[in-house]
């Protein structure tokens, strides 16, 4: 079997525990017991260590690394000279990291050990913490000690059109394990809504020369890219503190729409 650890790839003999009352067929729960996690379920051939895995959630998030180049670096410190010789793994590297980052979110939101409970839209995603909420950071006779003005939330709604992505090959292969649990809206009633949406055409009034380079931006925008799955990404935040409001992010099929 493949290992793949922090510092090294490496081979080793792995032997199916052969114990009276032991099943051969979930022998994969032994090697998570062991802290390895199986490339997959059925006779698993590579595994990645926890440590590893927790390397790679970090450096995505805050060095902004790829899967390529971190493989690639595992290959360096496995072998520096002949890096064709360490085995290629990249494609259970994206695959396990994916299930790894799933389940991390599920166990901190409490779900860890009820797989048959939903978190509902939006319940893998923080809420603003600073924002007043009712049995969270308000008490129990809020409506009476503060004013409506106190309270009340302000939210903002902004867009980026670079944030642009292409259409898959094979897009039967991305296979959503949260859909509309975290910040992204849920993509089939999404698309049903797309659907009912009607175009509207802007009536261009130009007064300065801003509002023409605005306008010209937004033709941009809404030029129709047939290899784009999305032409940009919205999303909705809180105007006091910036954080964004879960199950409120969506993709941009043409411009604004």
């Amino acid at each position: 079997m493949t290992i793949v650890h922090t510092d090294e790839i490496f081979s080793c003999e792995v032997s199916v525990c052969s114990c009276p009352g032991s099943d051969s067929s979930d022998w994969h729960l032994d090697l998570l017991r062991q802290r390895l996690f199986p490339a997959s379920i059925s006779k698993p051939k590579t595994a990645f260590t926890f440590d590893v895995l927790d390397h790679f959630l970090i450096d995505a998030l805050e060095c902004k690394t790829s899967a390529m180049s971190f493989y690639q670096k595992l290959k360096r410190f496995t072998n520096n000279a002949f890096l064709e010789r360490v085995p290629d793994r990249y494609r259970e590297l994206m695959r396990v990291s994916q299930l790894w980052r799933d389940l991390k979110h599920r166990k901190w939101f409490g779900l860890g050990h009820d797989m048959e409970q939903d978190p509902g839209d939006g319940g893998l995603a923080l809420f603003c913490p600073a924002c007043p909420q009712p049995g969270v950071n308000l008490p129990a006779d809020w409506k009476v000690q503060y004013d409506r003005d106190t309270v009340m939330r302000q939210y903002v709604i902004d867009g980026n059109f670079t944030a642009q992505h292409m259409k898959m090959n094979k897009p039967e292969l991305d296979v959503a394990l949260s859909d509309g649990k975290g910040f992204m809206v849920a993509e089939v009633p999404y698309q049903s809504h797309l659907k009912q949406y009607l175009d509207s055409k802007e009536v261009s009034v130009y007064r300065s020369w801003s509002l023409l380079t605005d306008q010209l931006a937004i033709n941009a925008a809404n030029i129709n890219k047939s290899n784009l799955q999305s032409t940009g990404i919205g999303a909705t935040a809180h105007a006091w503190h910036g954080c964004f409001i879960p199950h409120s992010v969506v993709d941009f099929q043409k411009g604004e729409r």
